[in-house]
């Protein structure tokens, strides 16, 4: 080995000779790398970081190759190098403590070659060399670790305070200033010891534990504390190691004796070699300084150590020669104990031996048995006699009194007189426990020492019946099937007795509540069964066996049986009622649970497992859940079809299998799913007519309408929801009856024609229908509410109407002719002429001439006409003594059709007002003034240009009124409601004196 490092030295060398010859001096590079990195770990780049990469060209830079030189460098195997583009990693990861133990710096050196390619013959030339030097930077990876985990020190209980323990300090393998130690602390702190650091040369700590209180040994021979060292280093590490001390003793305590004096007493015939009495003592301090010996103290006198000795270990005292009461009855002297210690201690104590009398005559004892001998039945009562016996004994004083007593637990004595006692029984006897007793009796007196003698005698225990027959089992468990046939085994019963002969014979017998189904025989105690068992009526039967012996009096047990008996499918699962009936909401969703079916079958297992089935006729609405009988439905419709009855089945998992059937009714509970129908008002029948002067409270007309719905689903109430025009106030309507009544005392003003929107709902849905209501001021025509069986009366009440129409218009049209005829040859007498013409196509022109066109106007009377095209919003008849207002505007509300659903707009009729010459003669023609005229209109429309024109035109005309008076012949002629001759041109127009004025055309519903 020597030798191939010296050639591998020389080889270096001469590589190094060669280098510098051909290349030059050898260039250093220096690198800083953390320890612990990872492998392949970047060091460095030689190209970049030497400028080689700098100073050649690329092209130069490819036709290299780098090379660590592994030979003679024992750092180069920790790293490894691009041969391209010479960047060195770590080949490992680098331990620098294991690189570097305890070196505050560790440098790891090698050599990187630089080769160069020829470009003319490819071969490689070395270039350069480079030598490379790695700093390895400590990290903190290691924690403080002291030598050992656990020290044990020992300190002399006797050291002064600040006396210092010494042990090893902690090692770190770290090194600089942050990694390596900074610091102990003692745990716990503050206590018998403190901590000290001490430097060493070479640069190691040593710890000292500082004693900082009196050790005392017997108060705590033992501490315990923990040594922490902590580095500097992040994140911070740290080591502990655990401290034993063990306080050493010293010999400062003597022995001391238990007793301060010691008393005994011996008989005078003590033997040689026994021991008298024993000494000890003790002392506090262990080892050598602990252990002591026993002695005579120096001055006893030799007499007493002829006849005594002590045992210097044990602390015995006792005999070695004969002792002699009548020589010597008391001794007395000092013995002393003395421990091991380098300087010994001592202490001493007294020993008094009283020599005592000797007993040497034993009690005698005198037994007196019955004539009928020992013999005594087992069940011979506590406290009977047994024998008698005298004792006595020569000795006199306490060595003559004697005490006696029977040795065992069955046998006592009672003293009949001084020294005579007898013999009872003290507890009771047992033949089965034991057949002899062996009676001793023992008797000592109080000498000392104290003699005892022993007479026995023996007793025979005679059986009796006490003993009950006990089976083994407290229970016997049986499993037989059902059914079974008769005679079949069951189990078989065994009991025992403990007497003998006749008492402890045992036979067997049935008791009662097994008598009916089960045999026992008396000898075996096999158990049968007499019949057929039904597990359904008893799944188990509990009965006893009974059992009794010979003896007399015969004794008696009894044991439990408990036979359970395993199922056969014999049973069919019933339903718990043939007919279930169910109740169920229609119209649900979620398939609504309609009820459960429940049955039962009393076999247990499988065969007392069943599920459930539709049976002919199935309906798809139903589900029904095999397993728990729950029963579901679909959606159903009770209008369609109200009662569902079909069967089911339940059937066994038995084998066979068994079933049963029952029958199934599901009755449809209605739900409030249909919308009422109204019947009237319809499209068809829907408007009414009559006088304001209705009375209150008056029923004008009844809803009809009905419900498919049944119960409370079908009941309806009956509501107004609106009224146009609004008045909230005139109608009412009975909720529940329908009948629309009229809510309060009407007045002319009241005379309109109104649309009514009538409500009907039963609680979930709502429909409407329209009911017009004309209220007029005339009786000429009174429409009441149509009903579906008034059709024929309207007819008759339409011709009467049309045929008095006729008559009316030939007579008017008769008059118009006569009033015409008269008017033009009155004309030219007239001071002033005038005619109002309204055209309501533009009602704000007012146009007034004296032309013949207009109607001539007199004092104290005048004419007014008003006339409107088919598209004014306001139709104005003549006001003569048949006077008729008629206005039409477009209904601003929906219409809702017998569905409830809105209609299409239309006209409707607004307000009819009928007035009527023979019940409101101020309204004539004669009479009509401004007055009149505001009211009329007040009570239909805001009053429009027209009318405040014509309105100024009658104050102009009080004039010519005055001048009239005389010209009272014409008043007649100027009514035409009067005279009878009809109607100007103009009234014509206008239609003064239609027949139809007060009729109104009944509301249509679009």
């Amino acid at each position: 080995m020597m030798g191939q490092g010296i050639r591998q030295l020389f080889l270096l060398l001469a590589l190094d000779i060669y280098t510098q010859m051909s290349v030059g001096q050898e260039i250093s590079l220096k690198y800083d790398l953390l320890e612990q990195q990872s492998r392949e770990t970047f060091v460095g780049n030689v190209a970049v970081d030497s400028l080689l990469k700098a100073n050649v060209t690329q092209e130069e830079l490819e036709r290299m190759k780098f090379q660590i030189l592994t030979q003679g460098s024992k750092d180069a195997s920790y790293f490894i190098i691009d041969e391209k583009s010479s960047t060195i990693k770590t080949a490992s990861v680098l331990d620098r403590e294991v690189l570097c133990e305890f070196e505050v710096k560790c440098v790891l050196e090698f050599s990187v070659a630089v080769y160069k390619q020829d470009q003319q013959h490819s071969s490689l030339d070395l270039f350069k060399i480079f030598a490379i030097k790695v700093n390895i930077l400590d990290a903190n990876d290691n924690a403080p670790t002291f030598p050992q985990s656990q020290v044990a020190l020992d300190v002399q209980e006797s050291v002064p305070v600040d006396f210092v323990l010494l042990t090893s300090g902690a090692v770190d393998p770290d090194m600089g200033i942050n990694n390596s130690i900074k610091s102990y602390t003692l745990k716990p702190s503050n206590e018998m010891f403190g901590l000290k650091e001490i430097k060493n040369i070479d640069g190691t700590t040593d710890l000292g534990l500082v004693v900082r209180y009196k050790l005392d040994r017997e108060t705590l021979d033992f501490y315990q504390v923990e040594i922490v060292a902590k580095d500097g280093g992040f994140p911070q590490r740290s080591g502990t190691v655990m401290v034993n001390i063990t306080v050493i003793d010293d010999n400062d305590n003597k022995p001391l004796f238990s007793q301060a004096k010691y008393d005994a007493s011996i008989p005078e015939n003590h033997p040689v070699g026994k021991n008298v009495l024993t000494l000890s003592a003790q002392d506090l301090d262990i080892n050598e300084n602990g252990e002591f010996t026993f002695a005579f103290n120096s001055r006893v006198p030799q007499k007493i150590k002829d006849k005594f000795a002590v045992n210097k270990t044990s602390g015995e005292i006792y005999t070695i020669s004969e002792i002699d009461y009548e020589e010597e009855d008391n001794y007395q002297f000092l013995v002393e104990v003395q421990d091991k210690g380098r300087e010994p201690k001592s202490s001493t104590s007294v020993v008094n031996i009283i020599i005592l009398d000797v007993n040497d005559n034993a009690p005698q004892i005198s037994v007196n048995l019955l004539p009928d001998g020992t013999d005594i039945l087992e069940s011979a009562e506590v406290g009977r006699y047994v024998a008698n016996f005298a004792v006595s004994d020569l000795d006199s004083g306490p060595n003559g009194e004697i005490q006696c007593q029977v040795l065992g637990e069955f046998f006592k004595i009672e003293e009949i007189f001084n020294n005579m006692y007898k013999v009872i029984i003290k507890s009771p006897l047992d033949y089965e426990s034991r057949h002899v007793h062996n009676v001793t009796i023992q008797c000592q007196d109080q000498g000392i020492p104290q003699h005892q003698n022993t007479s026995s005698f023996l007793i025979n225990v005679l059986d009796v019946n006490d003993n009950n027959p006990v089976f083994l089992q407290s229970i016997y468990r049986a499993t037989i099937k059902e059914n079974n046939p008769p005679n079949e085994v069951i189990t078989t019963v065994k009991a025992v007795d403990k007497d003998s002969g006749l008492a402890g014979k045992v036979t067997y017998f049935m008791h009662t509540d097994g008598s009916d189904s089960f045999h026992v025989d008396s000898t075996s105690g096999v158990v049968t069964v007499k019949k057929s068992l039904d597990r359904e009526i008893s799944p188990v039967i509990l009965f006893h066996v009974n059992a009794s012996d010979a003896g007399n009096p015969q004794l008696k047990s009894s044991t439990l049986i408990r036979l359970t008996l395993e199922d056969e499918n014999d049973n069919t699962p019933m339903f718990k009622k043939s007919h279930f009936e169910f109740y169920v909401l229609e119209e649900q969703k979620n398939l609504p649970i309609v009820g459960r079916l429940f049955a039962e079958d009393p076999d247990a297992g499988p065969n007392g497992q069943f599920s459930f089935d539709f049976a002919s006729p199935r309906y798809p609405e139903f589900i029904l859940d095999y397993d728990t009988g729950l029963l579901k439905a679909g959606m159903l419709d009770r209008e369609l079809k109200t009662v569902y009855n079909f069967n089911v089945t339940v059937t066994d998992k038995g084998n066979p299998p068994r079933s049963s059937m029952a029958l199934v009714t599901v009755h449809v509970l209605d739900a409030n799913d249909n919308m009422p129908r109204i019947i009237y008002p319809d499209n068809h029948n829907n408007t009414i007519k009559l006088m304001y002067t209705t009375p209150k409270d008056s029923v004008i007309a009844r809803v009809e309408a009905d419900d498919i719905d049944e119960g409370n689903n079908s009941v309806l109430s009956f509501y107004i929801h609106k009224v146009e025009p609004t008045k909230p106030d005139l109608f009412k309507m009975n909720a529940e009856t329908g009948e629309l009544m009229i809510a309060k005392t009407m007045h002319l003003y009241d005379s309109d024609s109104y649309r009514l929107v009538l409500g009907v709902k039963n609680g979930v849905f709502t429909m409407f229908a329209n009911l017009n209501v004309i209220i007029t001021v005339s009786n000429n025509t009174v429409l009441g509410a149509q009903s579906p069986g008034s059709g024929e009366n309207n007819i008759v009440i339409v011709i009467a109407i049309v045929v008095v129409t006729v008559i009316l218009s030939v007579a008017i049209i008769a008059a118009i002719c006569i009033v015409k005829y008269v008017d033009r040859h009155r004309q030219h007498r007239k001071e002033s002429k005038a005619e109002v013409r309204v055209d309501l196509k533009n009602p704000e022109t007012l146009v007034m001439a004296g032309t013949p066109q207009f109607t001539d106007i007199k004092r104290n009377k005048k004419e007014v006409s008003f006339s409107l095209s088919d598209e004014d919003s306001m139709n104005i008849s003549s006001l003569t003594n048949i006077t008729s207002f008629s206005s039409y505007l477009k209904n601003p509300h929906s219409t809702y059709s017998m569905d409830g659903k809105p209609l299409e707009q239309g006209p409707q009729a607004c307000s009819s007002i009928l007035t009527n010459s023979s019940h409101h003669s101020d309204f004539s023609k004669d009479h009509l003034t401004e007055k009149n005229l505001n009211t009329l209109y007040h009570q239909q429309t805001p009053s429009p240009t027209w009318l405040q024109q014509l309105q100024e035109k009658n104050r102009r005309d009080q004039a010519l009124r005055k001048a009239g008076d005389d010209d009272s012949e014409m008043s007649a002629e100027s009514a035409t409601s009067d005279s009878g001759r009809g109607g100007s041109e103009e009234d014509i127009n206008s239609n003064r004196g239609n027949p139809m004025s007060d009729t109104v055309s009944g509301v249509t519903t679009v």
